[in-house]
Formats: structure tokens, C-alpha cells, sequence
């Protein structure tokens, strides 16, 4: 018979069983769970003895039923999927803390007036606390492995919440539960994934000035999560000392304040590195991890500011900042090679590829005087380009 996937989970198909039932069915072929037809025309997910709400298509059951396995059983056997870029990372974060209020209402009908105070649902909602807190992290590789590293704050609790749950209780849990164990699941294994493969605008330079303040604020976050988590606050000095002598804003306004910034950075990322070598801590106690993090992130971000100066230094030659990213999105840049070269194309044709000078500067075919930036060159070719296609073409916008 046909099969009809998902549109939430395209791996897991509706197979019709004949009698207008669908089983559910899991990317290796087996069937994990079946959407029963109500006798008002509704449809109903069945996973075992975990049944979900009347719901009006069978898509919407087969949601239910795969959220249900997912719950029991994990994600299925694949490769995850970095996020394409941090829009997309942001937006998928924060489905975790948006399941705060269902929790709460079916907890208060399990509970009573004890359901805040129950042990796995405080713990839970502290999670998603944290989790909502940070997901701003997800402008930076390191910040999208921090925030992996505290969804099991609420998953873990959660997982165990659903399995000691019987009887009603676990009728009224075991939906809202699977639904919150699926989307932290979903999220942890595509965050660690981004993290391994970062989109474009997770590397090189910050196209905007606020990309700079996210990772700062995050540094921030973290340091201050360090600072609670250790008593000993004579050992944590050098660190302390490097983060307060960080500029307070202006991280990215001009060249000058990148570097500023990015030096200031590197201070702290050898404060970091230091203490983490002469204070015994194990590399997995939340204060190793927090101070392997806050260094992590600081070399990650003074990177990313150096690339931004040299940016902002090719600004006058070709308009400003904004002009250069306009100039950019005609183009797909490709990853810098060994021999220091990246390709540049708009369509299918190759205006490249820019390369690195001898003197560090960067350049390109057609190009006379070289620029500071890889993005500087890029954008000297795509203007050319789209000119002299203008030009051929005189009614072409």
C-alpha cells in the first residue's frame, strides 16, 4: 500500500492498514505505533498503552505516535542535520521552553496544588529556565555546544518523570512529556552537529554589529555561572580580573574597537587556560567545563572580531559595511582551501577564486590594489561582475 510521510517527521511514513487505520511507521521499516480511526471521524495515536488526544487528521495522530516512540526509544538511526543557520538554531531552541506552561496544567492535574514543588517538575522547570536563558548562545560554535551541554537539565528529569508515571497519571504526563523529550532531543543532536559544521554566519566575521554582542553576553553568562559554581573565589582571580577590563559595549563599531576587543579577549582565554591548569579541577566538573567553555568561546569570538576589523577597513573602498553585504548576497563563497584560497560564484559562473598575498592581504582576478579582507576581495569581484552584465544587458535593474 502507499505511504504518506509525515510533514512534521519525513522519515516516519502513514501506511493504511485497509480498514481506514494507519500504522506508524519508523525510517528502518518497522512499525512503531498505529493512528486508530474514531467513530466521530477523529483520529487517535496508540503507542503501547500510551494513547494521545482526538485529533482531526491522521497527520496530526501520526505526530503524536512519533513523538510517543521518540520518548521511549530515542531518534532514529541517522546522521542529524546541522541547523542552516541561527535564525533556524534560535527558532528550534526555543520550541523547549515554550512547553513550560503545558507542563505546568497537566502537572496541577496530577499533583494537585504539590506540582511545582514535585521533584522531577522543579527540576524540569529550572531547565527550561536555563535553556531560555541562553538561546541567544546560538550565534557562536561554542554557544551552541553550551546550550547542548544544559538541555539535559529539563530532558533528563523529564525522561525520568515519564517512566515512573502509571495509571492516569501517566495519561495526563506522557503527550506534553514526549513532546518536550522529542524537541530536546531533536535540539541537542542538531546543536552539537552545528557546532561540527557550522553555517556561514556561525564563522568568519560578524555581518552585524549585535552578532558581537550575543557572543559577549554569553561570555558573560558564562563567567558568572563560573563565578557561582566555585567557592573558592581567590582561584578564580586572573579570570575575574581579565573579564572586568573587557569593554562594556562598542565591541564592534569600527577596527579599532575589534581589535581592542579581541586582545582583551585573548587575556581572557589565557586566564582561562591558566587557572584551568593550575587549579585541580576534572576536566567534567562543572567548573572545568564552565572555564574550558569561557576559553573556548573568548578565542572563538577575538577570531571572529580580527576577521570583522579587516572588514570594516575595506569599508571605505566600497561604501560601508552594509554595501558589502549586499554585494555578498549576489555570491556563494566557498571554504578557504590550504594553498589560502577561497572560490567565488555567482550562479554558475566562477569569479574567482580570492587569494591570500604574500603580505597578507587578499586579491583576486582584476584586481589592482588588494584588500585587507577575503570578504573585501569577494565583494570587489561581485560588483565588477554584476557591472559589466549590467552593461551588456542595459535594461537589466
Amino acid at each position: 500500500m502507499d505511504t504518506e510521510p509525515l510533514n512534521a517527521f519525513p522519515s516516519f511514513q502513514l501506511r493504511p492498514t485497509g480498514t481506514g487505520a494507519h500504522d506508524v511507521v519508523a525510517p528502518d521499516g518497522r512499525t512503531v505505533g498505529e493512528v486508530l480511526v474514531l467513530s466521530n471521524g477523529g483520529h487517535r495515536a496508540r503507542v503501547g498503552s500510551d494513547t494521545g488526544p482526538q485529533r482531526h487528521s491522521a497527520q496530526r495522530a501520526g505526530d503524536d505516535a512519533v513523538m510517543f516512540h521518540i520518548a521511549a526509544h530515542g531518534l532514529p538511526d541517522q546522521p542529524p542535520a546541522p541547523y542552516s543557520d541561527a535564525t533556524e538554531a534560535r527558532g528550534a531552541i526555543r520550541l523547549i521552553p515554550r512547553q513550560r506552561q503545558e507542563l505546568i496544567d497537566t502537572s496541577a492535574r496530577v499533583f494537585f496544588f504539590y506540582a511545582l514543588r514535585q521533584p522531577h517538575v522543579a527540576a524540569i522547570l529550572s531547565g527550561l529556565a536555563m535553556v531560555d536563558r541562553e538561546s541567544d548562545a546560538v550565534t557562536s560554535r561554542t554557544g551552541c555546544q553550551h546550550i547542548a551541554r544544559l538541555i539535559p537539565l529539563a530532558q533528563e528529569p523529564a525522561q525520568a518523570l515519564l517512566e515512573e508515571s502509571t495509571g492516569d497519571a501517566r495519561g495526563w504526563l506522557a503527550l506534553p512529556l514526549a513532546r518536550l523529550l522529542t524537541f530536546c532531543l531533536q535540539a541537542r543532536v542538531r546543536l552539537e552537529a552545528t557546532a561540527t559544521q557550522p553555517p556561514t554566519d556561525l564563522c568568519g566575521r560578524y555581518t552585524a554589529r549585535d552578532g558581537a554582542d550575543r557572543a559577549m553576553d554569553t561570555l558573560h553568562r558564562i563567567w558568572r555561572d563560573l563565578q557561582s559554581a566555585h567557592s573558592a573565589a581567590h582561584e578564580l582571580a586572573a579570570i575575574d580580573a581579565a573579564m572586568t577590563a573587557l569593554p562594556g559595549d562598542r565591541y564592534a563599531r569600527s577596527a579599532l574597537n575589534c581589535r581592542s576587543s579581541a586582545a582583551q579577549l585573548n587575556a581572557v582565554r589565557t586566564a582561562a587556560e591558566e587557572t584551568a591548569a593550575r587549579v585541580t579541577w576534572s576536566g567534567q566538573t562543572k567548573q572545568g567545563v564552565l572555564v574550558r567553555e569561557l576559553s573556548f568561546l573568548a578565542a572563538e569570538t577575538s577570531a571572529r572580531l580580527e576577521a570583522t576589523a579587516l572588514v570594516l577597513e575595506d569599508a571605505w573602498r566600497l561604501g560601508n559595511v552594509r554595501a558589502i553585504n549586499d554585494d555578498l548576497a549576489h555570491a556563494r563563497l566557498g571554504m578557504p582551501t590550504e594553498t589560502g584560497e577561497q572560490s567565488v560564484r555567482v550562479g554558475s559562473t566562477e569569479l574567482g577564486p580570492v587569494r591570500r598575498t604574500a603580505d597578507g592581504y587578499w586579491t583576486g582576478p582584476g584586481i589592482a590594489e588588494p584588500f585587507h579582507s577575503p570578504e573585501g576581495a569577494a565583494a570587489a569581484l561581485v560588483r565588477d561582475h554584476i557591472a559589466r552584465a549590467a552593461a551588456q544587458c542595459p535594461g537589466t535593474p
